[in-house]
């Protein structure tokens, strides 16, 4: 029974739980599962998994269950676990399974993951650098043909490492595949941007249409269409050095980045989020970014509590 079996066998179990909730009384339903059970020991080992898992779930609360699952010493091996959780997640909530947290899903389950304000780098196993930026996630997968990453959320730089299997970076909108290269890839609400600093990346629509994007350019694409290749901005990979590079920024865009990297609402009044200024501010220490910004412009911080900051006028 190898990795690859067990993977489609949880994930036809998860699919097997989602059906049989959504109609109890079907007997054919019911009889075509028993005949998928009894026909491949693989079956049966993923079902009593699938089971297993729904009735660990089942008696914790919906906004915690997913957090046990990922810190039980008891929990399933990872593999049962990610592939199973997924399977159930995707599939809509079954039973125990409808999350209040469903939205974050991807951030639990991915395989790399950072939390508000972290920053992390990864030596993959091809000799690839993947630097994962604040609240970002992905999943790896390397099989004998492809190197894959699937950005989940958040934002990444990958430098490849020399290996001769294609290397895929997957966003929400399409592939990008690395020609030799170091680049930057930020999943957004409704779009994909791409920043390449050396060499060039291809990318590919679900339609096939591609779009080559060389050192120093950069794009921002949805599924449909690409957008117009730019210069890339300068300083816009800083953010690995800690810091975020500002030339003429409107406030309101400013603190829109720095509010990536801190939990709870940061924002400024309307008489002021057009206010221009340039500069370099610290991502680790947003308190430091914010004294530099009340030092720059006429602007005081209104402060309600440590997760509540608004950027007002400064009384004259």
């Amino acid at each position: 029974m190898t990795g690859e079996d067990k993977r489609q066998a949880l994930r036809a179990a998860a699919q097997w739980l989602a059906r049989r909730a959504g109609a109890p009384d079907d007997s054919a339903l019911h009889h075509a599962w028993h005949q998928w059970c009894v026909e491949n020991p693989t079956h049966q080992w993923a079902w009593q998994r699938v089971e297993h898992l729904q009735a660990q779930l089942g008696k914790l609360p919906g906004d915690v269950a997913c957090q046990v699952l990922n810190h039980s010493p008891t929990r399933l091996p990872e593999l049962n676990r990610r592939a199973l959780l997924k399977g159930l997640v995707l599939m809509g909530g079954v039973g125990g399974l409808g999350w209040s947290g469903y939205r974050q899903a991807p951030l639990w389950l991915a395989d790399q993951r950072t939390t508000v304000g972290e920053r992390r780098s990864l030596q993959l196993a091809d000799g690839t650098r993947l630097v994962l930026n604040t609240s970002t996630a992905v999943d790896i997968e390397f099989s004998a043909q492809l190197r894959l990453i699937t950005l989940r959320a958040g934002e990444i730089q990958v430098q490849t490492g020399k290996d001769p299997r294609p290397f895929v970076v997957r966003s929400a909108q399409g592939d990008m595949q690395a020609l030799g290269t170091r680049f930057d890839v930020r999943q957004l609400d409704a779009g994909t941007a791409l920043s390449v600093s050396e060499h060039a990346v291809q990318i590919r629509l679900a339609d096939g249409r591609t779009q080559r994007v060389n050192a120093g350019q950069a794009i921002t694409f949805s599924r449909r269409e690409f957008g117009t290749l730019q210069a890339a901005v300068p300083g816009s990979e800083d953010w690995i050095k800690g810091y975020l590079l500002v030339d003429a920024w409107p406030l309101h865009r400013l603190l829109g980045e720095l509010s990536r990297y801190r939990v709870g609402y940061l924002g400024c009044s309307d008489e002021v989020r057009n206010l221009l200024l340039s500069g370099a501010f610290p991502l680790d220490d947003i308190d430091m970014a914010l004294a530099a910004v009340a030092r720059a412009l006429p602007v005081e911080m209104v402060q309600r509590t440590r997760y509540w900051t608004r950027v007002v006028k400064k009384p004259e």
